[in-house]
Parts: C-alpha cells; structure tokens; sequence
C-alpha cells in the first residue's frame, strides 16, 4: 500500500509538477467572486510598486463607483478602517476557515455596517478611523452586499482592491489561488535583461558599468537583440524586465515566478504568491532601484542582498551571484511563468575571462564613510546627527557626505546625505542644527527635503537644543526651514448667508503650503459635524444629517497643520 501511494504522488507530479503542490493547500470552491461582473484586473497580485510589492488584485469596476461588493464567505467585519489616503473606506472580513478577506478604496458601506461606522466616528469625533469590531456584531454571509465600490483613499481611478489573508500569520496570498479565475492562456512578455559586475575586479565587457540588453521574441521564445557575446569577468549578477498579459486586455501585471540557470545549473528562484506586509518593502532590494527611479523601469535582479529578508526564494546558490573565472562560453536561461503557468524562455550566451591582472583593478577605496548593512551606523559633525538602525542597508555603504549653503528660507546649510538612488529598509534619525532660528519660530521649523530649485517637501520635524529632529526613510539632500504660514480653505459650494435650498452637501477644499494638514474639525451650531476628507482631491464633504437644521445654521470649519498654524472659516447658512 506505501509503495502504491509513493507511486501515485510521484505520477502527479511528473503529470502536473511541483507547481501544483503550493496551491492546494488553498481551498478553491470556498470563496465567491467578490463583485457580481466578471475579474477584469486593473492591477494583479505581487506587482512593483513604489517601495512596495502590490497586496492583493484591484478589480476594475466598469470605470464607475457604486457597484455592489459581497461578502465572499460566511464570517463577520473584525475591522473597520477609514482613511483619507492608503486603501481609504476598508472592511475586513473574518471567515471560520482561517483566512480573512479585505475590501479597499470603497465608496461606503452597506446600511447596518455604514450605521455602525457612523455612530464609531461621531464617538470618536473623528473621520479617520481603525477600530476592531467584536465578533457577532457585524456578521455577514456568503453573498451578502457589504459595501460599495468606489474610489476613495488613494485609490487613482475607481476600482475595489480585494486581498485574502491568512489569519494566523497575516500574510497576504493571491486571491487567484483560492479559485477566483481570470481568463490568462498568454505567457509572459521580456523585455530587457541586465547584467550587473558584482564587487571588486568584475567586470562586464570590460568595464565595471552594468549593461541593458534589450529582447525580442513572442509567445514564450525570446532572444537577445545584440549578436554580440556579452564577456564576463568575476561576480556577475543578472536582472530582467518581465511582465504577464492577461488575455484581451493590455495591462502589465506582475510575473510569480523567475528562475535563473547558467550551465543548466539553478542559481536562482523566486516565487511571489505570498508574503508578511513586514517584508513588502524589501521591494527596493529586488529591483533595481536607481534605474526605476531615473527610468520607471521595473528590472528584477536574480540576486538576494544580506539585508534582503524576503521568504520568496528557493534553490538559491551563492544568493543568485555567478563566478566567471574560465576562458568558456556559458550558456545562461530565464524561465519566467504566471500564476496558470504559462511562461516564457530567454536563452543567451556569455563569454567567461579571467580576472585581470592583479594591480590592473586594484580595489576601490572607501571615498566617504564605511556603513555596515548588519549593525547600527552613526554619521556626526558639528551640524548633523545621522543614525542608521541595524537592517536598514540591505548591503555595506560607502557613505559620501557634503554640505553646502543654505538656500533662501533655510536656517541650515543643505546637508547632502549619500543620494536618492540608494534604498534605506527602516527609519533613521536625523537631527539638524538650525542656525540664527528665532526663539518664536522655534515651534514653526521643520526638515525638508530639496527636491528642486525651489521645490521642498517636509519631512516633518522638533525643535530640539538648536537642533531639528525628525526621522527619514531615505537618502537626499536636506535643511531646515519654518513654516508660518496657516493652511487655505476654499469653499466649493457654500458662501455666507446662503440658502440651502437645491443641496444637501457642504464642501470645500483644505491645502498646505509646505507642512502638511494635521487635523480638521467643523462644526454645526457648535456640534462636531462628521466631514468625508478626500486627500487626493483636498475635499470635504459633509453630508447633511440630523446636526443640521431648518433655518440659521453656524458653521465653523478649524483646519491646523502640522507647524501649528491655524484657518477658520465661518458661514452663516439658511437650510
């Protein structure tokens, strides 16, 4: 009997491959459709993005807001979220076999569950809100409508963003692996590869600069456009531009698995159906990032950096980095599939040399500061503190550091810290000393980043014993500055004095020169008055309720930045 069932699982997967052990253990007939059209996908599961791997798949919604969303199992909202930016109105969903499903960017929610939110925010006198709901209170059952569809948060065009979850670990895994179909038979598209000397006395084409090849090909054959065989010196780290095309539609989406062989040999592999949001940011060390930052294009290299803690690679050698130290060619392919397993092949060749000479390369020397990517780093001078927690390189930094004067309306020299095209993981501190800051400013000045001839953005910020403290997630260049200025508020549809005859919304838009909105709070005839705030659009909207009267109305509308400086609009409304 064991060796019958041995024989069996090794049939399966000679018929089927390993590819269909992971998706098993997901349940396929569980979970409905979360909409009541057919999956068309405005973005897929597992894309890049900026500083982070897409969550779950966004579900295009006919291009409108309004569509009914449904519960897609039995379960009950453990969470309500509600945010002027991010997924923007959310709902998640707990079901009793272990996973939890999440709606984002919706227009609202349905009658019980909007009421109940409704009542949580006017406790809170808050619009923004993150509460969990105690089981039992909101339960729902497969196929009932929960919410709508909309646009709201972040969101760049109407459309719902749905994620399953598992419930243990939290980590987000592709809803299409729990059955959820769309109609893919087309393999994935190369476009480019990239070939990357890695460390000392490597080189490429004899020269320690990566290269771009671009690629050609169709229906999951590619080839290299040049005829000429890339030569090869060293430690060589290799990149490709893939994306997956669903079919009849144009959209690139994100490829789930890349696997890299030289010589037949696996020297990388990765596949990209799940992982932990704490991980998500490890993006930045996947891809090549000062490229996607001049060029927006989305290269992925075959190679896991020391810091890089992502758990999507296997069969890893020397973490994705080849040695050329013969005089051979070497033959070097990438299979790259989607999620139904369609994939595509690129197979390319490479000429190995030896290393040169010793003495021809001799070893770089650290031009600036040593930083190692596996314990905490610390940069000072008279001007500037600079602290780097463990993990927050991915690899060791040689740190370059320079300063130069202050630009109009700063209170310190511009400090050029490494550049932008260098990632940072976490959180570093930085501290600027603020030169001749008046005492009555003090409260007013912050960091900026200078992102152009007289373009800043803040980087939020304390006065601190004359120096300016805040914490940054990336490199650049950065001064101090103050912010004096209180944020404008600009009615839409109201004025003072005016009837309320033909409307039953009061907005208007909020802005901030420099440190951004802090908070906002109107008020109807002296009580708290529950204002939608669409941040992308600077709107407020408030929709009128049982807070509004006939006859004379006070409104008061307070908005405050993140300096502490203050507007007020003040309307008398008839209704």
């Amino acid at each position: 009997m064991k060796s019958t069932t041995t024989y069996m699982i090794l049939l399966f997967i000679f018929l089927f491959g390993l590819e269909g052990f992971p998706q098993s253990k997901y349940p396929k007939n569980y979970f409905r459709s979360p909409v009541d059209f057919g999956i068309f996908l405005a973005g897929s599961f597992g894309e890049v993005r900026k500083n982070h791997f897409h969550s779950g798949i966004d579900i295009r919604t006919e291009g409108v807001t309004g569509k009914p969303v449904r519960a897609t199992a039995d379960g009950y909202v453990q969470r309500i979220n509600v945010s002027p930016v991010g997924f923007g109105k959310a709902l998640y969903i707990v079901h009793p076999n272990g996973f939890v499903t999440v709606y984002g960017h919706l227009d609202s929610f349905n009658p019980k569950i909007g009421a109940w939110t409704k009542a949580e925010q006017y406790k809170q006198e808050s619009f923004a809100l993150d509460v969990t709901v105690q089981s039992g209170v909101l339960p729902v059952k497969k196929g009932d409508i929960i919410a709508y569809s909309g646009n709201s948060g972040s969101s760049g065009g109407p459309h719902l963003h749905f994620e399953i979850r598992d419930a243990g670990t939290q980590e987000t895994i592709n809803p299409l692996l729990f059955g959820l179909t769309v109609k893919d038979l087309v393999p994935p598209k190369i476009n480019s590869i990239r070939i990357y000397p890695h460390g000392d006395n490597s080189l490429v084409n004899f020269s320690d600069n990566p290269i771009s090849i671009e690629v050609s090909g169709s229906d999951g054959r590619y080839f290299t456009r040049t005829k000429d065989t890339v030569k090869v010196t060293g430690n060589i780290i290799f990149g490709i531009e893939a994306f997956d095309y669903l079919d009849e539609s144009e959209l690139k989406t994100g490829v789930t698995t890349i696997e890299l062989r030289v010589d037949t040999v696996k020297y990388f592999s990765q596949t990209l159906d799940r992982f932990a949001f704490s991980e998500t940011r490890y993006v930045n060390s996947v891809i090549d990032y000062p490229l996607f930052l001049r060029l927006g294009k989305k290269i992925q290299r075959s190679y896991v950096a020391p810091n890089n803690k992502m758990s999507i690679y296997n069969g890893l050698i020397h973490k994705g980095v080849v040695n050329f130290v013969d005089s051979k060619p070497h033959k070097v392919q990438y299979v790259v599939k989607d999620l139904y397993g369609n994939r595509s092949e690129l197979t390319f060749w490479v000429k190995s040399h030896p290393p040169p000479p010793a003495g021809r390369y001799a070893q770089k020397n650290v031009a600036g500061t040593l930083f190692s990517c596996n314990k905490d780093n610390r940069f000072v001078n008279n001007e500037l503190v600079f602290e780097l927690p463990e993990d927050a390189l991915y690899e060791d930094l040689d740190f370059i550091y320079s300063s130069s004067e202050p630009l109009p309306g700063g209170y310190s020299r511009v400090h050029h810290l490494q550049n932008e095209f260098t990632p940072i993981q976490s959180l570093c501190n930085l501290s600027i000393k603020a030169d001749g800051l008046p005492k009555e400013l003090e409260t007013k000045a912050l960091i900026v980043k200078v992102e152009g001839p007289s373009k800043y953005s803040s980087r939020g910020g304390k006065w601190e014993n004359g120096f300016v403290k805040t914490q940054v997630k990336e490199f650049g260049d950065f001064m101090v500055m103050t912010d004096k200025v209180p944020p404008v508020i600009h009615p839409v549809n109201i004025s003072p004095g005016k009837k309320l005859i033909k409307q039953n919304t009061i907005k208007l838009k909020i802005s901030d020169n420099l440190a951004g909105i802090k908070s906002y709070r109107g008020t109807i005839n002296g009580k708290w008055i529950l204002m939608d705030y669409d941040a992308k659009n600077q709107l407020l909207t408030y929709s009128f309720d049982d807070r509004i009267h006939a006859g004379k109305n006070d409104f008061v509308l307070t908005v405050r930045d993140n300096c502490g400086n203050e507007a007020i609009y003040k309307a008398s409304l008839i209704k």
